[in-house]
């Protein structure tokens, strides 16, 4: 078998280009993303995602996330939490 496969029938990140980072890529600068790796933080969580916009750019920060949760990589989220900050 080429490739390879993983948890949930996802093939291997190495396997094929990260699509999580071109969408990102492509609401730069109205969104801006940051990626963390819980286990980097000690935290019980694999990965926490901070995304900062405008107030204007909100409709572009949910078409981001719809997005985000089309690809492969989403298939590795077993929960997810959405806290929004204003100020």
């Amino acid at each position: 078998m080429k490739g390879g496969c993983s948890r949930r029938g996802i093939r291997s990140p190495a396997l094929y280009p990260a699509q999580h980072i071109e969408t990102g890529l492509e609401y730069l600068p109205a969104v801006a993303r940051e990626l963390h790796h819980g286990r980097d933080l000690g935290e019980p969580f694999d990965f926490l995602t901070w995304f900062e916009y405008a107030p204007q750019d909100a409709p572009a920060s949910e078409q981001v996330v719809s997005r985000l949760r089309t690809t492969p990589e989403w298939g590795y989220v077993g929960r997810e939490i959405d806290i929004r900050l204003t100020r």
